[in-house]
């Protein structure tokens, strides 16, 4: 992208980086409660559900985070 005829290389390079880093801590995420819930089904000896549990808890945990930091930013542009 140029701004004021200049590429912006910087910006673009923090962004691809802060979406990267989202990603990995999405993932992480999601494969914690899915281990947990692995780790609950075979003591409880309840396979799948659990892990199916802890996977759509993981899942929605972080939509929910991810919705409410876009919505704080969308606030803050409009102020």
């Amino acid at each position: 992208m140029e701004q004021n005829g200049q590429p912006a290389k910087n910006s673009d390079k923090m962004d691809y980086y802060r979406w990267m880093g989202f990603g990995f801590e999405f993932c992480g995420v999601i494969a914690v409660c899915c281990y947990g819930g692995y780790r609950l089904d075979a003591y409880f000896n309840t396979s799948p559900w659990l892990l199916l549990a802890g996977f759509f808890i993981g899942f929605m945990g972080m939509l929910y985070l991810t919705i409410k930091d876009l919505w704080k930013k969308s606030d803050n542009k409009r102020k």
